[in-house]
């Protein structure tokens, strides 16, 4: 039960512990570039999303998203870099998917289709 009212320093001083795994860390040898993209994207998704086995792929994620952005920058400048960029992009999307951080890897298909019913405004198409 939980108490009424304000809650005590001591009480907010007490470690609370909610079940939760600890999030991943991202490893010593990355950048510092690739040290703040990693830590962003665990922290964008839910504390259970990755394990220590998705490491790896996470750390390859992470570098063809900053190689990504460096080629598309050089796109008009240089015609490698859209190939580069191109390959860099599609490599993302795989990896994306398999770390389930894209929206068609998320959502199940079954459950899409009840919330499109529900946000369907008139009558049903085959009404």
């Amino acid at each position: 039960m939980r108490q009424r009212g304000r809650q005590s320093a001591e009480s907010l001083a007490t470690l609370s512990v909610n079940g939760d795994p600890p999030r991943l860390n991202p490893p010593a040898d990355l950048a510092d570039d690739e040290r703040s993209l990693f830590v962003e994207i665990v922290k964008a998704c839910g504390p259970r999303h990755f394990v220590q086995s998705d490491l790896p792929l996470l750390v390859t994620y992470v570098q063809a998203t900053l190689l990504s952005r460096r080629a598309v920058a050089n796109v008009g400048k240089d015609a490698a870099a859209l190939a580069l960029w191109e390959k860099t992009t599609r490599m993302q999307a795989t990896l994306a998917t398999r770390l389930r951080l894209s929206p068609q890897s998320r959502i199940d298909p079954k459950t899409l289709g009840r919330q499109q019913a529900a946000q369907r405004v008139g009558p049903a198409p085959w009404e």
